[in-house]
């Protein structure tokens, strides 16, 4: 009968502490800073293109890749926690995949944008100050 009494004010304490965490689920929540840019493909802008931003594993402590849909004109808006927040500070490697509407979607880039080791996209946000990318141009045909 003690051990289980134990055992039970054992696991209470710990769902208590576990419980009580002052962090945000996911871990704690970094400051950001906004990260806006424009995507074009062969020349013109790009609707429907997923922009990936790939923490790099020595300048963040975000583990998980963020991302953000480009509109009518090409233009996206990155979120990390709230909407066009942006991204905590560190270098990211961007990768893209220019989806085609469908049941299963597609990426007609057909994955030539899509291997953070391959990409040569990289921006670094600097913590309180807003980062522009400016105008990324990629090719139907992937890179050449």
């Amino acid at each position: 009968m003690r051990i289980l009494l134990r055992c039970s004010l054992i696991a209470i304490a710990a769902i208590a502490v576990v419980g009580c965490s002052s962090d945000p689920p996911g871990g704690p929540r970094f400051e950001t800073s906004p990260v806006t840019g424009v995507v074009h493909v062969d020349g013109s802008p790009a609707e429907m293109v997923e922009v990936e931003c790939h923490p790099s594993a020595d300048s963040t402590r975000i583990k998980y890749t963020i991302s953000a849909m480009t509109n009518s004109e090409g233009v996206f808006t990155l979120t990390t926690y709230e909407a066009s927040d942006g991204l905590p500070e560190g270098t990211y490697t961007l990768c893209f995949k220019w989806l085609e509407v469908a049941l299963v979607p597609k990426d007609k880039f057909k994955g030539a944008y899509a291997d953070p080791k391959k990409s040569t996209h990289k921006i670094t946000v600097v913590k309180g100050q807003e980062t522009r990318i400016g105008t990324i141009e990629l090719l139907s045909t992937g890179p050449k």
